[in-house]
């Protein structure tokens, strides 16, 4: 949710939750992304900031930490971006 504020264009912000093969989605996308596509394998990595970070604080830290909970948790995370939106899905196995 932070990063949808700190990122975003503030007009919409939507969470979501689905389900699929046994697994909880839950997804939070934003309206107003300039991130590149190209980026999206290294948002994962510690300390990387994207092209549309200049002028937000930030460490480069969220995205990887949530990805190594996540991991621990036999969980998944992963990001998209389509029609100009940005969107985290956070994969969580069903007890």
């Amino acid at each position: 949710m932070e990063n949808a504020i700190k990122y975003g264009d503030g007009r919409q912000i939507r969470l979501g939750f689905d389900k699929m093969d046994g697994c909880e989605l839950i997804t939070v996308s934003n309206t107003g992304c300039s991130l590149e596509s190209k980026e999206l394998p290294q948002i994962f990595e510690s300390f990387h900031r994207g092209n549309n970070s200049a002028g937000v604080q930030g460490n480069g830290l969220g995205l990887f930490i949530c990805k190594r909970l996540m991991g621990l948790m036999d969980g998944e995370v992963y990001a998209d971006i389509k029609d100009g939106c940005f969107a985290v899905t956070l994969v969580v196995k069903q007890a």
